[in-house]
């Protein structure tokens, strides 16, 4: 596709560039699977065959969009695998590395056709890949000669099976006319329900010819490709689609031959097949914008599928002896005149009734023969072809997914946050105050309520699971490990957590600093292993999981764990502490290094070692306002918990005041409030405030301390604790008043203001005032 592309074009390569994109999070995990599974195991062939549907996917939709080279790599490592998967040669390393760079490929490839709506610029390096990847195969096969590269990658669409049904413009017939007699009622819901079950049979069809070289194993599988193309006719007969019941049929036939011991002729009829299910494919896409269901040269595509399935019909009709092979060679050469003219080549068999050769009887005769049904007359129009009273034709209303642009979902999210301040500003506006409002109280109840539903649905939108995150860790993993030479089982839990999309975003770098300093620093090398009575496989886990009103992302290994003494040499040593260090908790001293270039690496890799990665790790996490914790045992290992917000942007809290200033206090984190006896505070020693309640002891702390608040009092008795806990710590927090819950907006601290401790935002109160959002954590912090 040339640079100066319509604004159609650009977005239809925008929906190939995120698609695309998405196969490679799929490819890239799945194939370093594939190289960790037995090749005799039950789940050989089904992973390898979504391999090589991804690839196929991606070839046809590159093809389609005239990407010749992401298309000829693409169709490169679909040919590797066609030959693993069939047998002919065994997978090894060398394999899932080359699988790996032409997901690598593709990813540049994207990244130019964004830039310039052209692959032009990758020609050298697939011509590269798919040298490689030829290479490959024909050393495994000794020498024999691998499947050429891909010459079917500047294909059309009609010629190519491999383009999505629903990148192809479906080319319809105007609808026939209606049949006498009585005519079924058919309402959309039966339609959309047509469509819905068509492209799952189809789906499932697919899966069962790509899955070929299993059929001679297990004859459930041709059972089932049977079972699903029989239905499918079914259906597509009720709704008097009767292109789609010809082609099924056709199919349908054939599948029962091979199933009754027949073999099927050509080298690869489930090529044919996949064609044929593309082209079923694409008729239902059109069926569900209105068209009347008619397959574009119909004959052709029944005439392919007798190639592999019985004589050609020449051959039928000469065994017969009712045509002369001279009539024969004679029609042969109408087709070709056609074809040459770029005009639809005829069917042979009706050539062969115009020249006068047969009549139509026994045309129909062998056409029987073959298990094609003969063309009949006029078809009645599908019912999504008839006209409605008003004269248009009805769709089929079916659910579907858009793509939206992120801008616009986040100013939605900026909307209704500033719907909510309105709404508080609106119900504590001070000129309401002691008026007797009812009704007014009662409406504004329920628009809060609606309020907060729009909210959260919002907020829903823009969730989606760490799935695709924690997939493309597997990939850094595998690479990792192959170049230190280090053995490395990773585990991945908590896949469908779920996370607002920005903060997947923000995480991906901080997660990918971790794995690469858990391999590098924490995993040993397997001698070393060996030595400590370790097995030589180190143990690596990535989990997601929810936690008091945090999602928490943890990296855990089974390696050497920090070195203390190391971390506190080095950071007396740059100054960062004072004293000796003697006093500081172990968590505080592994959280030095966070600290930028802060590093204990005897030597820098290529992997780690520069003090880098630990503070982009750092600043990330500010950025959404989440913390890290260590922990690590010397010998056992070590665990980094990311603690990462579920909302970023309205959090319900309760509202306090010290003095003249108020402060939100978020509602997970409160646990009870109370007005303490003085029997109730013990001070120890080193002059700790410390609060009983019931059989716990809380450390006190004052907010008008944190805020620079004179208070109404300094002492315990005479105010009101609240109760914090933040993940098994807890304080009681002295403040002078509560004065109500409400939803908060939470707003960002200007620059020059900085974070304080204790506090990670602001909001707008109703009344119009800026007042601090309390961080809970920080709090817990302060009186450590």
């Amino acid at each position: 596709m040339s640079p100066a592309a319509s604004s159609e074009d650009i977005e239809i390569i925008q929906g190939f560039i995120e698609e695309t994109s998405e196969m490679i999070e799929q490819l890239e995990p799945t194939v370093i699977e594939l190289g960790q599974i037995p090749q005799d195991g039950p789940d050989w062939l089904s992973t390898i065959n979504s391999i090589f549907r991804l690839f196929h996917s991606m070839k046809g939709s590159a093809g389609f969009l005239e990407f010749q080279h992401i298309a000829s790599a693409a169709h490169s490592a679909e040919s590797l695998l066609d030959l693993i998967r069939s047998g002919k040669i065994t997978l090894c390393a060398e394999h899932v590395d080359l699988f790996c760079q032409a997901c690598d490929f593709a990813k540049e490839a994207l990244v130019q056709v964004g830039e310039q709506y052209s692959d032009a610029g990758m020609a050298a390096a697939a011509g590269d890949l798919s040298a490689r990847l030829k290479e490959a195969s024909q050393r495994a096969l000794g020498g024999t000669e691998a499947p050429p590269p891909a010459a079917a990658a500047a294909k059309t669409p009609a010629d190519d099976p491999a383009v999505p049904a629903a990148a192809t413009p479906a080319v319809t017939a105007p609808p026939a006319a209606a049949s006498a007699g009585l005519e079924m009622q058919i309402t959309p819901e039966m339609l959309e329900s047509f469509v819905r079950e068509g492209e799952d049979l189809l789906d499932k069809a697919e899966q069962g010819f790509l899955s070929w070289g299993e059929i001679s194993s297990s004859p459930g599988v041709v059972s089932d490709l049977f079972r699903n193309i029989h239905s499918f006719k079914g259906n597509a007969g009720f709704f008097g689609y009767r292109d789609l019941e010809r082609l099924a049929h056709a199919m349908e036939t054939a599948l029962d031959l091979y199933r009754c011991g027949e073999a099927l002729v050509g080298e690869q009829p489930e090529n044919v097949f996949l064609e044929l299910i593309d082209v079923l494919r694409s008729a239902v896409t059109a069926i569900a914008g209105g068209a009347a269901g008619a397959i574009p040269a119909i004959d052709d595509h029944l005439v392919r599928l007798q190639g592999v399935t019985r004589a050609p019909l020449g051959e039928i009709l000469l065994k017969q002896g009712v045509v002369s092979a001279r009539a024969l060679d004679q029609a042969l050469h109408v087709q070709v005149n056609a074809r040459a003219q770029g005009e639809n080549q005829p069917p042979l068999g009706e050539v062969l009734v115009a020249m006068g050769q047969i009549s139509e009887p026994q045309l129909h005769e062998a056409l029987a023969q073959q298990g094609v049904p003969p063309p009949a007359g006029p078809a009645a129009a599908p019912p999504a072809a008839r006209a409605t009273e008003g004269g248009d034709k009805k769709k089929v209303v079916q659910r579907q997914d858009i793509r939206v642009d992120l801008d616009k979902l986040d100013s939605l999210i900026n909307i209704i946050g500033e719907m909510v301040i309105a709404e508080n500003m609106l119900v504590h506006n001070p000129d309401l105050q002691g008026l007797e409002l009812e009704n007014f109280n009662k409406a504004a109840q329920q628009m809060g309520k609606l309020v907060r539903e729009l909210q959260e649905m919002a907020m829903t939108i823009r969730m989606i699971p760490v799935s695709g995150l924690f997939k493309r860790m597997i990939r850094l993993v595998h690479d990792l490990a192959a170049k230190s030479g280090k053995k490395v089982d990773l585990q991945l839990e908590g896949e469908q957590t779920e996370l607002d999309k920005t903060v997947i975003e923000t995480i991906n770098d901080p997660l990918v600093h971790l794995l690469r300093n858990s391999m590098d620093h924490g995993l040993e090398p397997p001698e070393e292993r060996r030595a400590a009575g370790k097995p030589e496989v180190g143990q690596l886990k990535l989990w997601a999981r929810h936690e008091e009103g945090e999602v928490w992302i943890t990296i855990e290994d089974d390696g050497r764990g920090l070195n203390r003494d190391k971390i506190l040499a080095k950071a007396l040593s740059k100054g960062l502490i004072s004293g000796d260090g003697s006093d500081l908790a172990d968590d505080a001293i592994y959280k030095l290094i966070f600290q930028p270039g802060f590093s204990t690496a005897d030597k820098v890799t290529d992997i780690s070692g520069r003090g880098v990665g630990m503070d982009v790790v750092k600043q990330n996490l500010l950025k959404i306002r989440g913390k890290v914790d260590v922990h690590s045992t010397p010998g056992r290992g070590s665990r980094i918990d990311l603690r990462i917000p579920l909302t970023l942007a309205i959090i319900d809290g309760m509202l306090v005041r010290v003095g003249g200033a108020k402060c939100i206090l978020p509602i997970l984190a409160i646990r009870e409030s109370f007005c303490p006896q003085p029997d109730d505070v013990t001070v120890t020693p080193d002059r700790q405030e410390l609060i009983q309640v019931r059989d716990t002891f809380y450390p006190a702390l004052r907010l008008h301390d944190v805020l620079g608040h004179e208070p109404d009092s300094r002492r315990l008795e005479d105010g009101i604790l609240v109760v914090l806990e933040n993940h098994g710590s807890g304080i009681c927090l002295l403040v002078d008043e509560i004065l109500g819950q409400q939803q908060t907006v939470i707003k960002g601290l200007s620059k020059y203001i900085g974070t304080p401790a204790g506090i990670s935002g602001c909001t707008i109160l109703g009344n119009g005032e800026v007042c601090l959002i309390a961080d809970v954590g920080g709090l817990v912090d302060m009186v450590r």
